[in-house]
């Protein structure tokens, strides 16, 4: 598998199902403009390049991309880790691509159902889920 979220410090390595894809890829520029009006009424435009803040929602097709419940819980426990940080690789355009992020708990970071409707959960069972994050620096 090349999906993977590696920490930073501990590098514990959680894999990720292949299908796990950033669905919010061409939803972001790294160029903002910001437009005012002068006195005058000549419009003023500034711009810049965004240095990080790009979102990740790792998401697959409803009918695959699954995680077990054992992942499931092993990115909860990463996300709870105050001030951590991954490197996280997935497959786009014929290679491996890597970037720097934490998990974005401004909202739901994780969201996880299950496949199946079941009573007595196990590590095995499948949950579809889909995965936030912020791109930070990473130097």
């Amino acid at each position: 598998m090349d999906t993977k979220l590696t920490n930073t410090i501990t590098n514990a390595v959680i894999e990720l199902d292949d299908e796990l894809y950033p669905s919010d890829e061409h939803d972001w520029s790294s160029l903002v403009s910001s437009t005012k009006y002068a006195l005058d009424g000549t419009m003023i435009v500034e711009q810049s390049i965004r240095k990080a803040g790009r979102p990740y929602t790792m998401q697959a097709p409803s009918d695959m991309g699954f995680l077990t419940r054992s992942t499931v819980n092993a990115l909860k426990a990463e996300r709870d880790k105050l001030g951590a940080t991954f490197w996280l690789d997935y497959r786009a355009d014929g290679q491996v691509k890597r970037v720097k992020v934490m998990f974005d708990t401004t909202g739901e970071a994780i969201n996880a159902r299950p496949v199946k409707e079941f009573i007595s959960p196990s590590l095995d069972d499948l949950f579809i889920v889909t995965l936030k994050f912020l791109e930070i620096p990473s130097t």
